[in-house]
């Protein structure tokens, strides 16, 4: 099995709009490709797929500290040592003399640990779910985190992981992965374990500076890399920068997406691009499938 991951670095590249054309093109091509939106912070690429979910779990990660109010006897231990000052007194007429700030709380134990009455325990609590969805383009797993919650590391290893194991239970050979923005811990989990990393970069000094720390990433876990630069013609500039130090790192040149009105437009009426025009745009992208394709069989040699 191969697995495609799609990065940005920054957000409003066209990663999830280069992700949901690839999806397109490769039914067209009649590769089965199973995908996943690790994007869990933000997920959109079910929203181009058409998915009809055959099934949801709950995603439960990290604890917060909860009080039994009948146990606690108000002697204040866990309000002196917790560090985050997640733990307050109670009003006079309070059930339980210390109140928790599950906000605040980081669920790191001294509480229960300090506490002589054992009157607090953690919890594990749920931060948002997994899906796993049929699309007419194959299979998709994504999810999405709870407003406010964080793990969002976690969450993107285990899409990978379910991804992964629903890919080999069906004998699929390819996997394409939408990933998450940024360089930071849900990036390095959707690349963690890759076969090859495609760039969406566009010619900005933010694109550009996000585009290097990607490829310092992937070197660190020697994953091949590959970039398409969209929205190429908004500074020539830049443009021939992409160029240069796609030349001089031993990164793969998949091509330019001008700049087009028309792809807001079919990102509006959710549709992948390529199923709607068959342009310049569309032929870029399907050589640059084409030649993932054909890096992957160079692996596999």
């Amino acid at each position: 099995m191969k697995q495609i991951v799609v990065m940005s670095g920054k957000g409003g590249s066209g990663k999830t709009f280069v992700s949901s054309s690839l999806a397109a093109i490769s039914l067209r091509a009649g590769d089965e490709t199973v995908y996943a939106d690790c994007d869990v912070d933000a997920a959109n690429l079910h929203l181009m797929l058409d998915p009809s979910e055959t099934s949801c779990s709950e995603f439960v990660s990290g604890r917060t500290a909860r009080v039994d109010p009948e146990r606690c006897t108000g002697c204040g231990g866990c309000v002196d040592t917790c560090r985050f000052r997640a733990i307050t007194k109670g009003s006079a007429t309070a059930a339980s003399w210390a109140v928790v700030d599950p906000i605040a709380c980081e669920g790191c134990g001294v509480c229960a640990w300090i506490c002589p009455e054992g009157a607090i325990t953690l919890v594990e609590q749920r931060r948002g779910r997994w899906c796993r969805s049929d699309t007419p383009y194959g299979s998709l797993v994504h999810a999405r985190l709870d407003p406010g919650e964080e793990n969002s590391g976690k969450l993107v290893e285990r899409v990978r992981r379910e991804t992964v194991e629903w890919a080999t239970s069906r004998g699929t050979g390819r996997v394409l992965i939408d990933g998450p923005p940024g360089t930071g811990c849900a990036a390095k989990s959707a690349m963690t374990g890759t076969d090859f990393v495609l760039i969406v970069a566009e010619p900005t000094p933010s694109g550009v500076h996000d585009m290097l720390r990607i490829v310092d990433l992937a070197s660190h876990f020697r994953i091949p890399v590959g970039l398409i630069v969209n929205k190429a013609d908004l500074s020539g500039r830049q443009t021939n920068e992409l160029r240069r130090i796609a030349a001089t790192g031993s990164i793969v040149y998949l091509g330019e997406i001008p700049f087009s009105r028309l792809i807001p437009k079919a990102l509006t009426e959710l549709i992948p691009y390529p199923l709607r025009h068959d342009d310049a745009v569309t032929a870029t992208l399907r050589a640059a499938w084409n030649r993932i394709r054909h890096e992957l069989e160079k692996q596999g040699a």
